[in-house]
C-alpha cells in the first residue's frame, strides 16, 4: 500500500513509518526540507510541502492512497520544559489548525489517489480535569485554550476535506515509547530515585504503548470506520502507580511515600510549565469502548507490559 504522512520525522511519525517499511508498505512524508533529513529511513521518499502556503502543489502523491496527518507545533517543548507563550500558542494553532487547512486545499491541487485521511494532530487534552468520573467521546469539551485547539484543529479536518475521502480522528493520550513521549521524560528523574506523586498522584493518567498506536493506525488503514476516536488502552492507572510501576521495573527508589512533597512537586510543575502543568496534573479517565468496539485489540494493554518491552526488560 502506498502511504503518506506529514510529521514524519517526529517520535510517533519515525515510528510509523519504520513499522510501514517493515511490513513492504510504500511510504512517503511530506516535510519542509526533504534535503536535510538528519536520518532518512531507507527506502521512504521525502517530498516538500510548505504548511503554511494553501497553494501549494504537492509532488509525490500520485500514487498515494492513505495520508496520515501528524504534523504540528509541539505541545509541549524538549526535553520537558516548554510554557504556552503567546508566541508559543500562535506557533501551535497556525501549525496545527492553519497547517490542516492548507495541507487539505493542497491536495485539491494536486495528483494523488488519497481516500483515507487520519489525523492525529488533537488529542485527550480537549476533556476537563474529572476526577474519577470516566469520559468518552460525547463528554463535555473543556473551555481552556488546549480543548479550543483541539477542536478547531479537528474541524479543520472535517470542514475542509472533500466528501469522497473517509475520515478518521484519533484522540491519543500519553503515548508510551522509548525514543519519546512522556516515559522518556519520566526515565530520568526515575533512574535517580526522585520521582514522586505530582499533587496527591490520584489523578487518572490514559495511555497507550506507541506499537499500539501503529497497531491501531494499521486497523483503521484495512478497516472501513470513520469518525473520532479517543485512542488509549482500557486500563489508565492513577499518577502514583505510574511512578511505582516505572521505579519498580528500574530497581529505584521513589518518592511518593514521603508526606507533602506532592505538593512541592505540583507547585513546582506549575512554575515551570504554566499551562503545561495541566498535562499531567489533571485527571481524564479516558473511556475507549468506542475504539474497542470495532475489534481493534491492544497488544500492550497494561503498563507493566509495556514499560517491560520499552525497557528491554522482556
Amino acid at each position: 500500500m502506498h502511504i503518506a504522512l506529514t510529521g514524519g520525522t517526529g517520535f510517533i511519525g519515525n515510528f510509523l513509518t519504520t513499522k510501514f517499511v517493515e511490513n513492504n508498505h510504500q511510504v512517503v512524508i511530506l516535510t519542509r526540507n526533504p534535503n536535510h533529513i538528519k536520518n532518512p529511513i531507507p527506502k521512504v521518499d521525502y517530498i516538500p510541502w510548505n504548511p503554511k502556503d494553501p497553494e501549494f502543489e504537492l509532488k509525490g502523491l500520485e500514487s498515494s492512497e492513505i495520508l496520515i496527518h501528524l504534523a504540528g507545533e509541539p505541545l509541549v517543548g524538549p526535553p520537558i520544559i516548554g510554557r504556552w507563550t503567546k508566541s508559543k500558542k500562535n506557533k501551535i494553532y497556525e501549525s496545527r489548525v492553519l497547517g490542516t487547512r492548507n495541507l487539505i486545499n493542497s491536495l485539491s491541487l494536486s495528483d494523488h489517489k488519497i481516500n483515507t485521511f487520519i489525523g492525529m494532530i488533537s488529542g485527550i487534552g480537549c476533556y476537563p480535569d474529572s476526577g474519577e468520573k470516566e469520559l468518552d467521546e460525547n463528554s463535555e469539551i473543556s473551555n481552556e485554550w488546549l480543548a479550543d485547539l483541539v477542536l478547531e484543529s479537528e474541524n479543520s479536518i472535517t470542514e475542509n476535506l472533500p466528501n469522497n475521502i473517509r475520515n478518521v480522528i484519533l484522540r491519543a493520550g500519553i503515548v508510551l515509547g522509548k525514543d519519546g513521549g512522556g516515559l522518556k521524560r519520566l526515565l530520568l528523574p526515575s533512574r535517580f530515585g526522585v520521582l514522586g506523586k505530582f499533587g496527591t498522584g490520584n489523578q487518572w493518567w490514559s495511555w497507550m504503548d506507541i506499537e499500539d498506536i501503529y497497531n491501531c493506525i494499521a486497523f483503521f488503514i484495512e478497516n472501513k470506520h470513520t469518525g473520532t476516536f479517543n485512542v488509549t488502552t482500557q486500563n489508565p492507572v492513577r499518577q502514583k502507580e505510574f511512578v511505582s510501576t516505572l521505579s519498580k521495573h528500574l530497581h529505584r527508589p521513589n518518592t511518593t511515600w514521603i508526606p507533602f512533597l506532592g505538593n512541592l512537586y505540583k507547585l513546582a510543575i506549575k512554575i515551570i510549565l504554566g499551562g503545561v502543568s495541566a498535562e499531567v496534573l489533571y485527571s481524564r479517565k479516558i473511556n475507549p469502548s468506542k475504539l474497542f468496539q470495532t475489534g481493534f485489540i491492544c497488544k500492550y494493554p497494561l503498563l507493566a507490559q509495556s514499560i517491560k518491552k520499552n525497557l528491554n526488560l522482556e
